[in-house]
């Protein structure tokens, strides 16, 4: 499959590719624990994938555990500076108060506290998923996330990262977007559907197309040479 992505390609082609090298963790969670502390997942205590509250797996209860507040992010380090912080997108370490995002060190966040195929609409019954919420800071905004709003959901916090940006562009900023997609179920919105030969295309497409618009937000306001722009994956997988 030869999925065009020119805006990511266009994020090598004038800065660096990196080819050769390691995520600390094949699943979600502590891989996310590790990109964000700079510590192997087993010194964080995120070592497996978290779940929403009072539903687990191998006897571990949701919405009991996450990241330490007390462990150190990139975000916190960089808070201490003067760098404003936000987050958009999928959290996954920790779905309570004290694990979310404005407890380690982000300003703002908005976003979905796990991944977006821990919901009802899950495939295998037995596992049984409540509902998948969308959170503005620690407050429920949607607490029944349904099909037709994962498929707003690279929209919407592309969106909401271009907004940070243009809030904050004469300060020092972090923006963390972690786009829930391509981790299934696959969605995209109505602008990409169909552009390629396969919905997982459509989705690379429109990830691709909010890279493009983060990237033409930092150029019309004159900082995109004084940005640092990170693409990476978390553990790789689909």
């Amino acid at each position: 499959m030869d999925i065009k992505t020119p805006n990511i390609d266009a994020l090598g082609n004038d800065g660096a590719t990196l080819t050769d090298f390691l995520v600390a963790s094949s699943t979600c969670s502590p891989s996310r624990a590790a990109l964000l502390t700079g510590s192997y997942p087993m010194r964080t205590g995120v070592v497996g994938v978290l779940w929403p509250e009072g539903h687990g797996f191998g006897g571990k209860n949701g919405g009991k555990v996450g990241l330490h507040p007390n462990e150190i992010t990139t975000d916190e380090e960089l808070k201490e500076q003067g760098y404003a912080t936000a987050m958009a997108g999928k959290w996954h370490l920790g779905s309570k108060a004290p694990f979310l995002p404005t407890y380690q060190g982000f300003d703002t966040y908005f976003g979905i506290p796990y991944s977006n195929d821990m919901w009802p609409y899950h495939p295998d019954p037995r596992y049984n998923f409540p509902d998948l919420p969308l959170m503005e800071g620690e407050k429920v905004l949607n607490p029944a996330i349904q099909p037709k709003d994962q498929v707003q959901l690279t929209t919407w916090f592309t969106e909401r990262a271009i907004a940070f940006i243009e809030k904050n562009r004469e300060f020092p900023f972090l923006v963390y977007l972690p786009h829930p997609m391509p981790h299934v179920p696959l969605y995209t919105s109505s602008k990409y559907l169909g552009k390629t030969d396969s919905v997982y295309g459509d989705v690379i497409s429109e990830i691709d197309w909010s890279v493009g618009e983060i990237l033409d937000s930092l150029k019309s306001n004159g900082i995109d040479d004084n940005t640092l722009f990170v693409f990476t994956s978390n553990n790789g997988p689909w």
